[in-house]
C-alpha cells in the first residue's frame, strides 16, 4: 500500500501512517501538502495522511483549503501525542548548540524553551524528521533539530534534552484520505475506536440566521457538534466555506434528517467523510 505524506521518514506523519496501516506501507515523502494531494488526484498513491489540527497550534488552514478543493474522502483519523526533543550529534552536548532546526509549527510549540535559551537561534526547516537528517549529514556539533524520539532513533542521533514543548498535553489530529470509490483499507484490529464521526462541508446563503438554523438541525436531534471551522472563499466578498465535525453516523436516521433540513439553509453541501473516532497514541 502506498501512502503519501508531507515530510520525511521519522516524521509524525510517518508515525501516524504506520500506526494506521502498518509498517509494510510504501511511504512517499513530499515537500508540500499540495504535492501530497496531487499524488492522490493523479493516482500516484492510494492513501494520503495529513495533519488537520494541533491542540496548541490550532487548525492547519492549508489542509482545510486543500480538503475543500478536492473530492476526497476522509475515512480514518488518529491523534498523536506530540513530544518535541532537542536532538544533536552523538558526541554533542547541550552547551554546544547554537542553532536548532524544525518545522515552523514545531518551533511555535517550543517558544518557552527558546525564550529561556536565547543563545540558540531557531531556524525554520520544512520537516521535523528532515531537520534531524540534515543535522546528521552536516556533522556539526553546534547544530540540533527539534523532532520526535522516533526520528532520533531512525537517524542514530542523540537526545540532548527531552520534552522541550510547553504543552504537555499536546496532540495533533491526522486524517487519512482516499478517493471516494476506494475500497476500505484494513486496520490493525488491536486498535479500538469509538462512536463514528461525520465531517461535512458547506457554504451559507444570504438568509438571516442561516448558520444558527444549520446548527439547530443537529442540536434538535441530540447530535453533538465537536468542531466547526470557517475558511474564506477566494475572489468573493466575505464569503466562507464551513467545515463541521458531528458525532454520529451519516447513515443514521437522525443524521439523515438533520442533513436534509440543513440543505434548505446551505449551498454547495458535501459529506467529506464518515469515520470512527480515532484513538490517542503516545509517541
Amino acid at each position: 500500500m502506498k501512502v503519501s505524506i508531507q515530510g520525511n521518514i521519522g516524521s509524525f506523519s510517518h508515525i501516524a501512517s504506520t500506526t494506521l496501516f502498518g509498517s509494510g506501507i510504501e511511504l512517499i515523502e513530499r515537500d508540500s501538502f499540495k504535492e501530497v494531494f496531487d499524488d492522490l488526484r493523479n493516482d500516484r498513491t492510494e492513501i494520503i495522511v495529513i495533519p488537520i489540527e494541533n491542540s496548541t497550534y490550532g487548525s492547519i488552514f492549508q489542509n482545510y483549503d486543500l480538503l475543500g478543493s478536492n473530492d476526497f474522502e476522509v475515512f480514518k483519523e488518529i491523534y498523536l501525542k506530540i513530544k518535541f526533543h532537542l536532538i544533536g550529534q552523538p558526541e554533542s552536548k547541550f552547551e554546544d548548540i547554537a542553532e536548532l532546526y524544525s518545522h515552523p509549527v514545531g518551533l511555535g510549540q517550543i517558544s518557552k524553551f527558546l525564550e529561556e535559551n536565547r543563545q540558540i537561534k531557531a531556524i525554520e526547516f520544512p520537516d521535523t524528521a528532515g531537520a534531524v537528517k540534515m543535522v546528521k549529514d552536516s556533522k556539526v556539533n553546534s547544530k540540533a533539530a527539534v523532532a520526535s524520539k522516533f526520528a532520533a532513533n531512525i537517524y542514530g542521533m542523540k537526545i540532548l534534552q527531552e520534552d522541550i514543548h510547553e504543552n504537555k498535553n499536546n496532540y495533533t489530529r491526522f486524517f487519512a484520505l482516499r478517493k471516494s470509490n476506494y475500497a476500505k483499507a484494513s486496520l490493525d484490529k488491536s486498535i479500538q475506536f469509538e462512536k463514528p464521526k461525520t465531517t461535512i462541508q458547506f457554504q451559507l446563503g444570504e438568509e438571516s440566521g442561516s448558520l444558527y438554523k444549520c446548527l439547530g438541525a443537529f442540536a434538535n436531534r441530540d447530535l453533538a457538534l465537536v468542531k466547526i471551522e470557517s475558511r474564506p472563499i477566494i475572489n468573493t466578498h466575505w464569503e466562507f466555506t464551513f467545515y463541521m465535525d458531528i458525532r454520529g453516523d451519516v447513515n443514521s436516521k437522525e443524521m439523515q434528517e438533520a442533513l436534509e433540513e440543513m440543505k434548505t439553509y446551505a449551498k454547495d453541501f458535501r459529506v467529506i467523510g464518515c469515520y470512527d473516532k480515532g484513538v490517542y497514541i503516545d509517541t
